[in-house]
């Protein structure tokens, strides 16, 4: 019986030290990971700035997309390192799911955002509404859809987004049409670093959940054990 009750209480406290030791892996790659999903926050931010002034874009909404996703995803890890802290095991196992679609969809976003980013959609749409090209002319250097006869055939004047610097002068005019020009994506390492440290993060937490309720197991079994003693030398 003796042997039984120390061999019982070596395997929880190596079950504890699994626990222990998983928990602080766990925490470690979570800080990696905050850092990491902030960094992504302030990236999406000061591009979907600099596409505010494009008129229904959908690149613009693609980023809009984007940013909400890693903004929502700081709440989610403070409530997962709260999950983990306190070893809810049945909250655990939803919040991983959670958190690997949370994750899948991050990396498909890095993904879109790898390629280029055609813009005919987002100028036939902006002519056709009437609205101003000058964002995608200021930035990809060219002039209406098919070029500057666009503006002439409309009856209306070569805006100042049509030449270089602004000057209106004949030969800083652009000659090429934004239907033929494309947005040349960021280098995405930032955000490939980001989703590869959470899906890493997801893995731990599998892990630290598969441990966890192993050792709750045990304490169950143990303690039926010890219930069963008790009452067997009571009988006795």
């Amino acid at each position: 019986m003796v042997d039984n009750e120390e061999t019982g209480v070596i395997q929880r406290l190596l079950s504890v030290g699994k626990l222990q030791i998983y928990k602080y892996i766990i925490y470690f790659v979570w800080v990696v990971n905050f850092i990491f999903t902030c960094a992504d926050v302030y990236i999406y931010y000061f591009i979907l700035k600099d596409h505010m002034g494009c008129w229904n874009c959908l690149f613009r909404s693609y980023m809009i997309i984007a940013l909400t996703v890693n903004v929502l995803m700081v709440p989610l890890l403070i409530v997962g390192f709260i999950f983990i802290y306190s070893n809810l095991s049945g909250e655990i196992r939803i919040y991983a799911t959670v958190l690997f679609l949370a994750t899948w969809l991050q990396m498909m976003l890095t993904i879109l955002f790898a390629q280029q980013y055609q813009i005919v959609g987002d100028v036939l749409r902006i002519w056709m509404n009437h609205k101003s090209l000058e964002f995608y002319e200021r930035r990809c250097q060219c002039c209406g859809v098919l070029g500057p006869d666009d503006y002439k055939l409309s009856d209306l004047n070569i805006p100042k987004s049509c030449y270089k610097n602004g000057s209106e002068m004949e030969e800083d005019l652009y000659r090429s049409g934004c239907f033929t020009h494309s947005i040349k994506p960021s280098s995405p390492i930032i955000q490939v670093i980001s989703f590869v440290i959470q899906y890493v993060l997801v893995i731990c937490i599998k892990v630290f959940l598969i441990i966890l309720l192993r050792s709750k197991t045990q304490r169950t079994s143990m303690w039926s054990e010890r219930r069963a003693e008790m009452f067997g030398s009571v009988k006795n």
